[in-house]
């Protein structure tokens, strides 16, 4: 910082901290997993970081829309990496005032540091009482039901003049605070976007049913996938993967000799990140890795796949997206040492294997990235939202299509079938839609769940072309104790509705107003709608640990559009043109209506506590709807749709 912009910023700052108001910039959502323990010990050290406002985000759905609508004179005119971070970088006043407000409250100059990407003012060695002095606040310790402490804030205030600079200040009211290392494995993964049904294995030839067990060629045979790659050296396609799920190679040889004998001893690409490594032991839980890429891989071959693997593990049943967003946009990361330790692991932590530093902007990002997992949007603060929803809309405008599960508990959210309160807590009884994430941000395309109608089979599919409610309806599969799982949809509580889908989400809600307006006052209807389109979720045959299995849930649904959508780039790629990137617009758009099967029998499920264990949830209807989406895909005429835009 410039002397002389440093004295302005001082006397500005020490003339408007007496005038000033003090306003609150954020509030811990209550969790019921999280119990009141005790006050923080005022000199435990608090790595504090302020986030700086970022420039231009308000004119980010402009920038993303102009490149992403079909009906744009520049649709398909990505911009660089470089131009992405230029725009929005936060700019010189916001860095100088902060700076200048931390100075002015009594930390020497000396403990500020700037991060590398200018985003992030870190104050060095602050303890809990300088802290609570600073933002008006007090530190209390909260036990996870697993037992482990972690540290928040109730809520934490700034003076007027410095708000608008800062966009989040951590670690303040976010709730995964962890006191002490995080490096051990938990005994449990956090709600992995999936269900498992032990089978033995199965004979060769398998059954004929696809609505018994769903196989590569039940998928190409439903979606129209006849597509063979020509651009495989242009294109590229990347599935995000948590630790501890991973893959083992002898799992995927055994289910390509089945169905794909060409990818035999083939491997995906494999890239770290953050420690990330493949360390499958045979006889062990692997996770959804195995599944995910079988099907990938079969459907896309011969394009290679590539698994970027996240090797911090899930702890305190919250999930971290920053991780892999930092790894593929350097611009993205909070510091060269470390991500956001409240909701993301803390760097360099205990090596796993050799690891002791943080990815950040190590990874080219694939065309087309899938991620199975979800969490809750009632979870996560709104300024946390906010900002990793700006960076998948930047990943739109680098011509990136970023996927997503809807979940696999209906309108309830992502797992477990409980609502929301009128206090937006989550509870049995609970009858507000519990709404995923990142399902609700407006700028991802949100991937629900169908399964095959009863008695098809795959002669009935290849017969059906054209004709969806033949062969597909909503999924929705009974587990046990009144539990259901079913494809993930509904409104956000935070994202407003965004253009590209107003008019098809509208329609929905003309219906509902008739049909059934009681369920208008379980959700916000002017909220941003999911699922964007749907894919099978049920009853996928695979190999884990040697044996088949089947597995059900949008964790499948999710990468296969997301190979869809691969083969379609390839085709665009081959004929000259860009990569397709974020995909709603077009989607939603009216000339594309004809490309996808309108799924329109079935119902999601709803909240336990209203109507019952299945009340309650959205129900398929022509046209777009909160538990199909714009339907399924069907390839060939969407390559064609694609190939006809610039």
């Amino acid at each position: 910082m410039h002397t002389a912009h440093l004295f302005l910023a001082l006397i500005l700052t020490k003339t408007a901290c007496g005038l000033s108001p003090t306003v609150v910039h954020e509030k811990r959502v209550a969790h019921p997993s999280l119990l009141h323990s005790r006050r923080l010990e005022g000199h435990v050290a608090v790595p504090l970081k302020v986030g700086l406002k970022q420039q231009n985000t308000d004119h980010l759905a402009t920038h993303l829309l102009s490149v992403s609508d079909p009906q744009s004179p520049y649709f398909g005119q990505h911009w660089s990496a470089e131009k992405v971070a230029q725009v929005f970088a936060p700019g010189n006043e916001s860095r100088d005032a902060v700076t200048a407000w931390l100075i002015g409250a009594g930390f020497d100059e000396e403990r500020l540091r700037i991060s590398h990407n200018k985003a992030w003012v870190h104050v060095e060695n602050a303890t809990v009482d300088e802290v609570e002095a600073l933002l008006a606040t007090e530190y209390h310790v909260y036990q996870h039901e697993s037992g482990e402490e972690h540290a928040a804030c109730d809520s934490y205030s700034l003076p007027a003049h410095i708000a608008h600079h800062i966009e989040i200040i951590t670690p303040t009211v976010q709730p995964n605070i962890k006191l002490g290392s995080s490096s051990t494995r938990p005994a449990k993964r956090s709600g992995p976007q999936r269900k498992r049904t032990a089978a033995p294995v199965l004979p060769l030839p398998l059954p004929a049913g696809c609505d018994q067990a769903i196989t590569p060629a039940c998928i190409r045979s439903l979606y129209n996938v006849t597509y063979v790659p020509k651009a495989t050296d242009r294109n590229s396609f990347g599935i995000v993967s948590q630790a501890p799920a991973t893959y083992l190679q002898s799992d995927l040889d055994t289910f390509f000799a089945n169905f794909s004998p060409s990818l035999v001893g083939k491997s995906p690409l494999f890239v770290s990140i953050d420690g990330g490594i493949v360390d499958a032991v045979e006889g062990t839980d692997i996770g959804e890795g195995d599944w995910i890429l079988e099907y990938a891989m079969a459907l896309v071959e011969p394009q290679p796949v590539t698994m970027l693997q996240v090797g911090t593990l899930i702890t305190g049943n919250f999930l971290s997206f920053n991780e892999w967003l930092d790894a593929v946009d350097g611009s993205y990361c909070t510091s060269d040492g470390g991500d956001d330790l409240t909701y993301d692991p803390q760097f360099p932590n205990l090596p796993i294997g050799d690891f002791q530093e943080h990815s950040c902007g190590t990874v080219k990002p694939p065309l087309v990235i899938s991620n199975s997992r979800a969490d809750f949007e009632y979870r996560l603060s709104p300024f946390y939202t906010q900002r990793q929803c700006n960076e998948f809309a930047k990943l739109g405008l680098m011509g990136v299509t970023v996927l997503f599960s809807a979940g696999n508990a209906g309108a309830a959210g992502t797992t477990r079938g409980y609502c929301l309160d009128d206090n937006g807590s989550v509870n049995l009884n609970a009858t507000h839609f519990n709404p995923g994430w990142p399902a609700a941000c407006p700028w991802i395309t949100s991937v629900g769940g169908t399964q095959v109608k009863a008695n098809v089979n795959a002669s009935d599919l290849a017969s059906a072309t054209g004709v969806a409610q033949a062969r597909e309806e909503v999924w929705n599969q009974d587990l046990t104790h009144g539990f259901f799982e079913s494809s993930g949809g509904g409104f956000s509580n935070r994202f407003p509705m965004p253009q590209y889908q107003k008019a098809a989400v509208g329609s929905f809600l003309e219906k509902l107003k008739r049909t059934n307006p009681e369920q208008l006052k379980h959700f916000n209807p002017r909220g941003r709608a999911y699922p964007d389109i749907s894919a099978n979720a049920n009853n996928f045959v695979n190999v884990e640990n040697g044996t088949f299995e089947l597995d059900s849930g949008t964790s499948g649904a999710t990468p296969t559009v997301a190979s869809l959508i691969t083969l379609v780039n390839d085709a665009r790629l081959a004929a000259g043109k860009s990569p397709v990137g974020f995909i709603n617009p077009t989607i939603y758009s009216p000339d594309f209506a004809g490309a996808f099967n309108d799924i329109v029998s079935g119902t999601s499920q709803g909240c336990k506590g209203w109507q019952g264990d299945r009340g309650g949830g959205f129900q398929a209807v022509p046209g777009w709807d909160a538990a199909s989406g714009v339907g399924t895909p069907n390839l060939g005429v969407l390559i064609e749709k694609w190939l006809a835009l610039p």
